[in-house]
């Protein structure tokens, strides 16, 4: 089973018989739903639809031209199943996707295909994994991640650094700390590189930052939960404290708009996204809406299809599955250096 992004119609709809002798719920909070054409849409967002509506009201608030707060609103709509006419039991969603950063849903797909480019420019070599972090102030978010990028291009020209780091990718995440008020951003990195101590590190981060000497260093054991690790921060959604704060959220996707969340130096030249080469040819079944209300009736449908939307079934933001975003898990790699 595979699930793409689609845009536009594929024609006339063709409805293939629905074949199965086993029913079971789909895991998705749709029940009481009376509107037909909703359940696509709560599908896929009901996992977060409560941050959903504010992320939208502060695209509104914040001028985003309307193209684009509709994209938002409508993403997973237009959805449908289709079929492999050499694979009958291959089913795959289709659906017009807003691809907006502050859509969790899009980000955890956008996640998973930056994972596999970072594991597949990791390879075999040993990399290590490094955090760097900035000292505490109550600056604004936007000065706070200028400083970081700044500090950061700093450290890549010293000559400490570049006579041991070939290259590598580093992700930005940002925290808000609800104790002290302030925002708090860091960088993860996932480099090829000789070994790296970690006082050396400190003095020239300090050297570069004018403040900061807090680093960590570490082995990566796996490079598939290190390339995981990293790229779940491209894609994570702001802080649960900040949703709670119209100006804050606000705040936020004002400072990261136009930003680049995923870097890449020295070396590293991270693969193409894969291109698709699908030689089977997809027939369109149903709606997703039609399949949803059927399977909320009790209706049986093939068991596949049951399979693929429990694969979509959106999740909370606090769970730790790994399709979603809420916390990175455990660290990927070891302690030492």
């Amino acid at each position: 089973m595979r699930i793409e992004t689609y845009h536009g119609g594929p024609g006339p709809t063709v409805l293939v018989p629905l074949e199965t002798t086993v029913q079971t719920p789909v895991e998705a909070p749709l029940a009481g739903m009376q509107n037909h054409d909703d359940l696509g849409l709560a599908f896929r967002h009901s996992g977060w639809a409560r941050e959903r509506q504010l992320v939208d009201d502060a695209l509104v608030a914040l001028g985003t031209p309307d193209h684009r707060i509709d994209a938002f609103r409508n993403c997973g709509g237009d959805a449908w199943v289709f079929r492999s006419e050499q694979h009958p039991d291959q089913y795959r969603i289709r659906a017009n996707y807003c691809h907006s950063r502050w859509c969790i849903p899009c980000a955890v797909h956008r996640s998973t295909l930056t994972a596999a480019r970072i594991r597949d420019w990791l390879g075999d070599l040993p990399a290590r994994f490094v955090t760097l972090t900035l000292a505490s102030d109550n600056e604004p978010l936007a000065h706070r991640l200028d400083r970081l990028y700044t500090a950061f291009r700093r450290l890549r020209r010293c000559e400490w650094w570049r006579s041991r780091v070939q290259g590598g990718v580093a992700s930005v995440e940002v925290k808000w700390s609800v104790k002290s008020a302030h925002w708090h951003p860091h960088l993860h990195i996932l480099c090829h590189s000789a070994y790296l101590d970690k006082k050396d590190l400190s003095r020239e981060w300090h050297i570069a930052t004018g403040d900061s000497y807090i680093v960590d260093i570490s082995l990566v054991e796996s490079a598939a939960l290190a390339a995981s690790y990293v790229a779940k921060y491209t894609a994570k959604p702001a802080p649960a404290a900040t949703y709670r704060d119209a100006d804050r959220l606000q705040e936020m996707m004002l400072a990261m708009h136009g930003r680049r969340l995923l870097l890449t130096f020295g070396d590293c030249k991270l693969p193409d996204k894969p291109a698709e080469e699908d030689p089977d040819t997809w027939v369109r079944v149903q709606s997703l809406d039609e399949i949803l209300w059927k399977v909320q009736r009790g209706v049986p449908v093939a068991p596949e299809i049951l399979a693929l939307l429990r694969l979509e079934t959106p999740c909370t933001l606090d769970k730790t599955n790994p399709r979603c975003l809420g916390p990175p898990g455990p660290h990927p790699c070891q302690s030492p250096n």
